[in-house]
């Protein structure tokens, strides 16, 4: 007779085991839940009172009448640098559901995208705008911009999968140059985490609790962005940071082309252009260790080049800057110097390729490297059908009429100037007509620069706002540090003079008496405003309307223009804008405060 032992079968035991290990696993849980309780209602309760910031990138537009108008939401940016309040995205309202009639197209990227340092509606996205319904004018396009100052692929992950929501036609990413400075960029300030701890900043940033934690520490202030971004600004090309960056770059790339093609999205990614003539390297480094002999010998060799160069003996100077780099062919300035001297003897291709070469070698690692664009095409090509790359950085070499893209293009470093945004967005634009729409691109119908100037309402004072802030910049660290500095400055501030002085006295008067920061994003409202202040109310008339063409869903133009008649005592015309506005924006305080007031006027 088989006797059982008191505690019960084998089976039994792991049944009471399982069971009990579940219950442990139950109170663990219950522990945890009644532990959070309390961070759960504080969130809760925040939110409900309105506290803190909405980080989501699509949110109702807030003036609007309708309740389908949505609009990109400008805090979005803090869930990447959390209290830093950066430029972008555009605020242009929009509806979700998208009309049938409307195509889409949501462009991503960094400040070139944004337009720094121009107005969202001289940015490269309205240029693609201008330039499809020129093509295409049977089609209704809108082109929303999603460009953040600074921001990189990291954050433009997020980007691209809440852009979804906006059901976009079609999603263009123009991004690279922030890889190394942006928000988790291996040499970063800002958040210089790991991926992973990277993603979990953006979940905290998003709580209000977090944000309500945060609150006491004091932002950083009168420190320009470019200057609190870079931990390190000697990094080597194809040393471990380098490496390391582009495969977070190429790995992000492919989440994005993953998000639209889950959602049956096509997809263009592109190449980045840079500045390569017309600014020199910022920091030299080299990856030999040279001797004290060999790095004085290399420093008389440069100086002695330098000294033919400006004696114009450009074959002296080359033959020189040659001989110093057998020793150490890493140094980036050489390089450059040598790519001068290569341009001065009308060997373009060979210049070409130097100042190329020179821009890979400089350690600030503000500009895109070369080998970003190989990436770009390697992640495209991996996908079969949907994803598309458009290669603007050769197309920039083939249009500039420089031996490599500089001021024709760029105001600095990265940032283009109005030609630069025009000829982005055609390259851009002839990828979308040609393969992404298969239709043909007509030439004729490519607006010239004098059309191309009217369709965007272009103005002087948009060059000298821009023109004004690039002068400062280029006098920030580490752009400072550029052996060419006071050159590169001198350009920019000839242009501004030049600009400057063709205006008629009175906007030579009224543009210097208003400050940098107010016209940096509304310099045709400000000047407006300054007008009316002098009693010229058509010149005011005149720029209030020009703004209402750039942003025809932004109360400031149509109430400019209201105050505008008003003052000449045209009161029926000012009703007929109001009206207009009153459908545009029903909810903005000064349409109601203009509505009263008009009202009991005769």
């Amino acid at each position: 007779m088989i006797s059982h032992n008191a505690r019960g079968s084998p089976r039994a035991n792991s049944r009471k085991d399982i069971s009990s290990s579940r219950r442990k696993w139950l109170f663990r849980c219950l522990a945890i839940a009644i532990s959070l309780l309390p961070l759960v209602l504080l969130e809760f309760a925040l939110r409900l009172f309105g506290y803190g910031y909405d980080t989501r990138l699509i949110v109702p537009a807030p003036d609007a009448g309708s309740a389908t108008t949505y609009q990109f939401n400008a805090p979005a940016d803090r869930a990447y640098y959390g209290p830093e309040d950066l430029s972008g995205p555009e605020p242009r309202p929009f509806e979700i559901p998208k009309p049938e009639s409307v195509y889409r197209i949501v462009v991503v990227g960094g400040s070139t995208v944004a337009g720094f340092p121009y107005p969202f509606e001289l940015a490269l996205p309205k240029h693609l705008e201008v330039i499809l319904g020129q093509q295409l004018p049977e089609m209704q396009f809108e082109v929303l911009n999603a460009g953040i100052t600074s921001i990189n692929s990291f954050s433009e992950v997020d980007i691209v999968r809440q852009a979804i929501a906006c059901d976009p036609d079609l999603i263009v990413v123009h991004s690279g140059h922030n890889e190394f400075y942006g928000p988790g960029g291996s040499a970063s300030t800002s958040s210089n985490l790991t991926p992973a701890l990277y993603l979990v900043m953006q979940t905290l940033r998003r709580q209000r609790s977090f944000q309500l934690a945060l609150s006491p520490i004091p932002r950083r202030t009168g420190s320009h962005l470019i200057e609190t971004l870079p931990a390190d600004i000697a990094i080597g090309l194809d040393g471990e940071v380098f490496n390391n960056t582009q495969a977070r770059y190429r790995a992000n790339l492919q989440k994005i082309v993953d998000i639209a093609k889950r959602s049956q999205i096509p997809i263009i990614v592109s190449s980045v252009p840079s500045n390569l003539r017309d600014l020199s390297p910022l920091q030299t480094i080299s990856s030999l260790a040279l001797t004290a002999g060999e790095a004085e010998a290399q420093a008389s060799q440069l100086k002695e080049g330098m000294r033919h160069i400006s004696y114009q003996q450009y074959d002296l100077a080359l033959q020189t800057l040659t001989e110093a780099r057998r020793v150490d062919p890493t140094h980036p300035l050489l390089v450059y110097r040598q790519a001068q001297c290569l341009e001065m003897l009308e060997r373009r291709g060979e210049a070409a390729e130097a100042y190329a070469l020179a821009a890979d070698l400089d350690g600030c690692r503000f500009r895109a490297p070369s080998s970003f664009s190989k990436v770009v095409r390697e992640v495209a090509k991996r996908e079969p059908a949907g994803v598309y790359f458009c290669d603007v950085a050769a197309q920039f070499q083939s249009v500039s009429r420089l031996p490599a893209p500089g001021s024709d293009l760029f105001l600095e470093h990265v940032h283009y100037n109005l030609e630069g945004h025009w000829q982005a967005a055609r390259f851009l634009a002839e990828c979308i007509i040609e393969e992404v729409l298969g239709k043909a691109w007509d030439v004729e119908r490519f607006p010239n620069d004098q059309r191309r100037d009217k369709l965007l309402q272009i103005t002087p004072f948009d060059h000298l706002v821009a023109d004004a802030q690039i002068v400062g910049i280029l006098g920030v660290w580490p752009l400072s540090l550029s052996p060419g500095r006071d050159e590169e400055a001198k350009l920019v501030q000839d242009r501004w003079r030049s600009t400057y002085a063709a205006l008629p006295q009175l906007d030579q008067d009224l543009f210097t008496s208003q400050t940098l920061e107010s016209m940096t994003q509304n310099v045709l409202v400000v000047m407006g405003q300054a007008y009316l202040s002098v009693g010229r109310e058509k010149l005011a008339l005149d720029s209030f309307r020009r703004h209402m063409q750039r942003r025809p869903w932004d109360a400031s133009g149509y109430v400019g223009v209201v105050m505008s008649f008003r003052a000449q005592g045209k009161l029926s015309e000012a009703r007929e804008v109001l009206n207009r506005v009153e459908k545009i924006a029903p909810n903005d305080p000064r349409v109601q405060e203009l509505l009263k007031s008009l009202s009991a006027e005769k």
